[in-house]
Formats: structure tokens, C-alpha cells, sequence
């Protein structure tokens, strides 16, 4: 009798918890896109800008700490630190209304890791002490194929803007001013990241989605808009994620690198720079050297041959690589020596031993890919902020608030039922 009120208690728990056709969340989750993180250098910037060009999404369902959140929800990220002491987002939620149709509504939040605001009066809350400004802005239907783009302002004041197929817009203004800080760590811990990424519909949530396309990031240096120079593939503040996607880079042009974002499962990964593959094949006196990495070639990239003298690498050849990525050296009498490639723009530095018996007399140099490898190893994704959406109302299957309380709701009715059960078989 035990046995089979433990069956029935179980199954009834089941049930009530999880309804029929509703999945649990399956998979490891991340805020997959890009985001630029320096490790050994700050940079201060007043514009920041993400684009993302669509040309397919699919929005499955949501999940908050493995329960069914929402359906057909999503959020696309802008995030910055700016001054090092206030989390600045802006937002997309898109809501699927059909396979090329989506409604989006534009979103701000805005936090203080410094404390409540003082300044701010009207939607502003706190969480764990901290400020935190909720802002809704206008809503409006995109179909694909669409270029959408997220930027932030911060010279006379903070501006939140979007735009969709190049026609731009400002919806708010903040009163304040400053400069984006990237590098080094914020008030709160957190890395000053500059971050635009897929993720659930808020509150930490995640989300089951699928989408095809490119993405972009941009910072205001020195009067112009610069491409990132580094670039990893999930962000580092941010609590939403999403799984189903994946982003990996596109390296054709190397000092025009951006992101391919399609089905996948996505890892925490340095888009850029990578060492490029360096193929070494050596024919009595000739060296061929290759360059490539995946599909990709790389013509006029300079690369060296260099002798070991002493302690030190000197070069004795140089020669730039041809249309296919090779380049040829003749005449080489060296019996040990190290093909070694310096790194440009989206390439980090990368070499190939002629003799593994040289392996003990040089090291790898640290470059940018290794730093940021480790990095990455190392993170604890579990410390970041869980964005507040609870004032935008959904669209979907419920509301937020009501699908909270089901659920709770869910929870409470399958304990009464599972205590019943229990004094009833036993």
C-alpha cells in the first residue's frame, strides 16, 4: 500500500506541477551574441551601437529556474556600463506573431549599483538595494527580412534609441551624461562589458529560440565608429539566455569581422581574434606556409621564419602570404626553426615548430585568444543581473503575473492533492 500511494503521489505531483504538453527546460543556456570585453585595457566612449540583421526567428517557450515562463517571447540586449556605476539597457521584446512577423516593444532599464536613486522618482523600484529605472517605449510590427539596430547615447544625456531598416529614433532621455566605461570591473563586481545578445523575456528567464542572420557591434573612438576588436560570444551581465542559437564569427574580411548567428548550440567562445591554423610543409630547401582558419584564407599577411640564436628569436625570412593564404620560402637551411605569424586585426598571433624538440626551448606567447580563453574558463555567469520587465504586458498565452500565479498556484494545489492522497491510500 505504501508503494503504490508513493506511485500515486507522485504522479499526481507530476501532473498538477507539470501540465500535459508543457516541457521542462532542457540544455545549458547563455545571452548568446556578441560582447566586447578587454582584458589588459579601458576604453571610454560616449556611443555605442549593436545591429542585427534577420533574416529568420523562431521564439519557442521561456523558462524561470526550469518552469514554463512564457511562449513566443524574447528580449535582444544593448548593455553597457556607464561611468562604471550604472547598468544601462536597452531593449527589444519581440512577441511572434506569425513566421515573419514580429511585435516589439522597446524597453529601458536602468540601474543603480550604487544604491536607490535619488534623482529618479517615477518608475523606479529597488532590488537587493540597488536602484532600478523601468521604462516602456513605443511598440511597433517588423517583418522579415529586417535590419534592426540598438544605440546609446551618453554625451549631454542618456539616450536610448533604436532603428529598423536605417530610419533611427530617440524614445528617451535620461539626465545623465558620461562616458561608457569598457574594461575593468564595476561598482557592483561585474565586468564593464559591452554586450548585445538573445535572451528570455526577463527576469533571468531563459529561452527556447532559433534565428538566422548577422550581428554587429560598434563603439564611438576618436570621432568614428569602431568595430570591436575583440569579441566573445555570450554576455557577462546579463541573467536572460537562450538556447537553440548559436553565434560564431565571420572572418572573410578581417578588419571587417561580425557575427553569424544561426541554429546551434552555443558555448562561451572567443569570436575574435583566433589564431589562424599555420600548415607547414617543407620540400628539401622550400617551406610552404599556409594560413587559414575553418573555411577562411588569408592573402598579405605577413609571416616570418625565425632562428633560434642564444635565448632570443631572431627572423631570417619574411614573406606575405598569396591569394590562397600561402606563401613559399626558398632556400631555408635551417634544420630547427619556428614559422611564426605576428597577429592583424581579427587574427591573433599564431605559430608551428619546424622540430618538436623545440618545444622546450620556446613557449607560447600570451596573446589576446589565450587571455580571453581563460578567462571565459573561469566565469561565473551565475553573478549576473536578472532584467525587470514585470510592467510590459505580454503577449502570449497569459500574462506574466497570472502565469506566476498558476504556477505557485500549481505548486500549492499539488501538495493539498499529494497530502490527500497520501491519507487516503495509506
Amino acid at each position: 500500500m505504501l508503494s503504490l500511494s508513493l506511485s500515486l503521489l507522485f504522479l499526481i505531483v507530476l501532473f498538477v506541477i507539470v501540465p500535459l504538453g508543457v516541457q521542462a527546460q532542457v540544455g545549458v543556456s547563455f545571452p548568446v551574441g556578441m560582447s566586447f570585453f578587454p582584458l589588459f585595457s579601458t576604453y571610454y566612449t560616449p556611443y555605442v551601437l549593436g545591429v542585427m540583421n534577420l533574416s529568420s526567428l523562431s521564439i519557442g517557450r521561456s523558462f524561470i529556474s526550469g518552469q514554463p515562463f512564457q511562449y513566443g517571447n524574447a528580449s535582444l540586449q544593448l548593455n553597457a556600463m556607464l561611468n562604471g556605476s550604472y547598468w544601462a539597457q536597452d531593449v527589444m521584446l519581440f512577441h511572434e506573431v506569425n513566421d515573419s512577423t514580429f511585435q516589439v516593444t522597446m524597453v529601458v532599464n536602468f540601474w543603480n549599483l550604487t544604491g536607490p536613486f535619488t534623482t529618479l522618482v517615477l518608475n523606479t523600484t529597488t532590488f537587493e538595494g540597488l536602484g532600478v529605472y523601468c521604462y516602456t517605449g513605443p511598440t511597433f510590427n517588423v517583418k522579415l527580412p529586417v535590419s534592426l539596430g540598438l544605440f546609446m547615447n551618453s554625451s549631454s544625456s542618456l539616450q536610448f534609441g533604436y532603428s529598423v531598416n536605417g530610419e533611427s529614433k530617440v524614445f528617451l532621455s535620461l539626465p545623465f551624461p558620461g562616458q561608457f566605461k569598457i574594461g575593468g570591473l564595476s561598482a557592483n563586481g561585474l565586468p564593464n562589458d559591452l554586450e548585445m545578445v538573445w535572451g528570455g523575456p526577463g527576469g533571468g528567464s531563459s529561452v527556447d529560440m532559433t534565428a538566422s542572420g548577422t550581428q554587429e557591434l560598434y563603439f564611438l573612438q576618436e570621432g568614428q565608429m569602431t568595430i570591436v576588436p575583440s569579441a566573445l560570444s555570450v554576455g557577462l551581465d546579463t541573467a536572460e539566455s537562450a538556447y537553440g542559437v548559436a553565434s560564431s564569427p565571420n572572418l572573410e574580411n578581417i578588419e571587417a569581422p561580425y557575427a553569424n548567428i544561426n541554429r546551434g548550440v552555443n558555448s562561451p567562445s572567443v569570436l575574435w581574434p583566433v589564431p589562424p591554423k599555420v600548415e607547414v610543409t617543407q620540400m628539401n630547401y622550400t617551406v610552404i606556409v599556409k594560413l587559414s582558419y575553418d573555411n577562411y584564407t588569408f592573402p598579405g599577411q605577413e609571416v616570418e621564419i625565425r632562428e633560434l640564436k642564444g635565448l632570443s628569436l631572431v627572423p631570417v625570412y619574411q614573406g606575405l602570404t598569396n591569394g590562397s593564404g600561402e606563401v613559399v620560402f626558398t632556400n631555408v637551411t635551417q634544420s630547427f626553426y619556428e614559422v611564426y605569424f605576428p597577429g592583424n586585426y581579427s587574427l591573433s598571433s599564431s605559430y608551428a615548430l619546424s622540430s618538436p624538440q623545440l618545444n622546450h626551448l620556446i613557449s607560447a606567447t600570451t596573446s589576446t585568444f589565450n587571455s580571453l580563453v581563460k578567462f571565459l574558463e573561469s566565469y561565473n555567469f551565475k553573478k549576473a543581473l536578472s532584467s525587470d520587465f514585470n510592467h510590459v504586458k505580454y503577449k502570449g498565452q497569459t500574462s506574466v503575473n497570472y502565469l506566476l500565479l498558476e504556477i505557485i498556484g500549481g505548486l500549492s494545489a499539488g501538495i493539498l492533492v499529494s497530502a490527500f492522497a497520501v491519507r487516503k491510500w495509506t
